[in-house]
């Protein structure tokens, strides 16, 4: 079997030593390695930071883009060189840092947040080391001023500290590391990183989200302290969620990877990592002691005989079809007969993870 390897990469943005790397390792938990790389003979060099996870057949490796210096350049080297960058890398978000002891007001971060909106790219605008000085709130404030005069139809709300802008932009303040102030007696713990993660993860379309979860698959308390919260972003039930959790790669991998699964994605269409189950809805209940169906409802003919053939392959001793007695005269009803309880209850298992909810799944007489 081949091996498959999947890269994601995300933009970083900010002046020297506002604690950029320290955030990124914050976040992947790792120290990850750096590197410089120029983009072309005509643009300055960028700093590299790398990040691989790999679980059985696959790895996953994350690139974060550092830009230096990005803060002297005038208005047509921005837009040349981020419009060069993006092209190069496709990044899944971009990430701006700036502390309270060296924040400006810099018409180059308007420029920044205009070239991700063209290009629909997430931004996330982060106070870091926050307890470095009094600003903070400052940098906060001037952060949701600027995304106001690039987004002014959007109406920010704030949760769990973070200020969102829908699904295009988020603010919030964060400290990487433990910060001590001997002189002043002060000790404040590392904080703001899990809920700047979730942040991130929830606003990204479905298959960013994913690369970016891959990304802090190593991050063991992003997925223990908001194991909660991750459970209704995938609407799994929470016992489920957190049987899978503990175990990060194999449960990203069984989520969104099904690598090994080949024959339970829709081959009718041009993206085979799209599961057929994204369009079935799974419905009734038994609480009966005899359970040895699955019932499915979907969309079209075409869908219900793809569906039988997956669930043949899965284990399914018998497959009935047959059209919805409902007045919906688009519903296909698809019947799966189990003789292994145990097949049965994988394939309901595999459907609800699958489809986060996209599906409800039924167990009947």
């Amino acid at each position: 079997m081949s091996h498959n390897v999947r890269e994601s990469n995300i933009l970083l943005c900010g002046s020297s030593r506002v604690g950029k790397s320290t955030l990124i390792n914050a976040i992947c938990q790792e120290n990850l390695s750096n590197s410089n790389q120029s983009l072309n003979s005509d643009t300055k060099t960028i700093e590299q930071y790398s990040f691989e996870s790999s679980f059985n057949n696959s790895t996953h490796k994350t690139i974060f883009w550092d830009t230096p210096g990005i803060e002297s350049w005038n208005e047509d080297d921005i837009h040349n060189y981020m419009d060069s960058l993006i092209e190069k890398i496709h990044p899944i978000c971009m990430i701006y840092c700036a502390s309270p002891g060296s924040f400006a007001l810099l018409n180059h971060l308007v420029w920044i947040i205009n070239e991700c909106r063209k290009k629909n790219i997430f931004c996330a605008l982060v106070c870091t080391n926050m307890w470095s000085g009094r600003n903070r709130q400052i940098v906060i404030d001037e952060f949701c001023r600027l995304l106001n005069n690039v987004h002014p139809q959007i109406k920010s709300t704030k949760e769990d500290g973070i200020v969102y802008y829908d699904n295009v932009a988020l603010v919030t303040m964060v400290n990487s590391i433990e910060y001590i102030d001997e002189d002043f007696n002060v000790n404040k713990p590392q904080s703001g990183i899990d809920e700047l993660i979730f942040g991130i993860g929830k606003c990204l379309q479905r298959d960013f989200m994913f690369a970016w979860l891959r990304t802090v698959s190593h991050n063991k308390s992003f997925w223990k302290n908001m194991s909660s919260k991750l459970n209704i972003l995938f609407q799994i039930p929470y016992e489920k969620f957190n049987n899978l959790y503990q175990h990060t790669e194999s449960f990203l991998d069984y989520l969104f990877g099904f690598d090994d699964y080949q024959c339970i994605t829709n081959t009718n269409t041009n993206d085979t990592d799209e599961s057929i189950f994204l369009d079935a809805e799974m419905i009734e209940m038994s609480e009966d002691s005899n359970k040895s169906k699955l019932k499915f409802i979907v969309k079209s003919i075409e869908l219900s005989v793809q569906l039988s053939e997956v669930l043949v392959k899965l284990g399914a001793a018998g497959v009935n079809v047959a059209k919805s007695e409902t007045t919906n005269e688009q519903e296909i009803i698809v019947t799966a007969k189990f003789d292994d309880d145990e097949r049965l209850m994988a394939v309901y298992d595999l459907c609800q993870i699958i489809n986060h909810g996209q599906v409800n799944c039924t167990i009947i007489d």
